[in-house]
């Protein structure tokens, strides 16, 4: 699938800083802010999250552990590239069951840039006839995935499988939770702009849960997120896991289904490293 840039704004991202206060400048600064680019963008360096955490003993690694943890930060020109690379790899049925948003979408959203745009962009993932959506969230450095199920699925209570929402982040101490309000506001936003007949009422029952899922040991979150998509694309497990799933049950203790495996996730890592490294050949020459 290839990326939609035409016409896309180019916002400029300092993701060190408080949430509420980065959007709040960036309202400010709109001189800087927005700069419209043909498909393709600059690279992005993003500042990390894990930059700001309180120092203790951990600040005093060795230098080869550091360049590792390096290894594991992803920016979102790599990201784009590898999700590039793993949709062109899923049969044709995937391809239409299943869309993925541009991984600065929901941050121009949550920060208030062009948001007219986005909302056209996102319309034309069709994702009331998908299966699933994924939808990163890039906010202060650190990586999370929502996840829009079954949003094909016109009725939210009298069927085995329903819209519902998940949020699937590999640190819970950056508190996923605190985006509830505005997941909620842009899915309000993205039924409006299609003109969808659901109510108020009916979005606002669609579930939004915060399953339990494998945590980072570093800074790899960005990681993490591909490994989540990349689950739900190709581990038959979380297939069946998801499949047999009932819109009343409770998502939140998804890990325990049985589907993660360390050794996959590991071996995912190592794939990510390569592939940041092929990149970086490229880039250099």
């Amino acid at each position: 699938m290839s990326r939609r840039r035409q016409g896309q704004a180019q916002a400029l991202i300092d993701l060190d800083s408080d949430p509420e206060d980065e959007c709040e400048n960036k309202r400010s600064r709109t001189s800087r802010t927005t700069a419209l680019k043909t498909p393709g963008r600059s690279k992005h360096v993003l500042p990390s999250f894990y930059d700001n955490l309180p120092q203790n003993r951990s600040a005093r690694i060795a230098t080869s552990r550091r360049d590792k943890a390096n290894q594991d930060k992803l920016n979102t020109d790599i990201f784009e590239l590898y999700m590039e690379d793993l949709w062109k790899n899923i049969d044709e049925d995937k391809k239409s069951a299943y869309a993925y948003f541009d991984s600065l979408w929901f941050y121009m959203y949550y920060c208030g840039q062009n948001i007219p745009n986005v909302l056209k962009w996102i319309k034309a993932k069709r994702i009331f006839s998908r299966q699933y959506v994924f939808v990163p969230i890039v906010c202060c450095g650190h990586w999370s995935l929502l996840v829009l199920c079954h949003f094909d699925e016109a009725n939210c209570s009298d069927i085995k499988k329903g819209p519902r929402m998940i949020v699937l982040d590999s640190l819970k101490t950056a508190d996923p939770t605190r985006f509830q309000s505005a997941i909620r506001k842009f899915i309000v936003d993205i039924y409006e702009t299609e003109e969808r007949e659901e109510s108020k009422q009916f979005i606002n029952k669609i579930r939004l849960e915060f399953p339990k899922v494998p945590q980072q040991n570093g800074e790899e979150c960005g990681i993490y997120v591909l490994y989540f998509i990349q689950c739900f694309l190709q581990n038959k497990k979380l297939a069946e896991v998801l499949e047999n799933k009932k819109l009343e049950e409770d998502f939140t203790q998804l890990l325990d289904d049985g589907w993660f495996n360390p050794e996959e996730l590991e071996n995912f890592r190592k794939d990510i490293h390569s592939f940041q490294a092929n990149q970086n050949i490229k880039i250099a020459e």
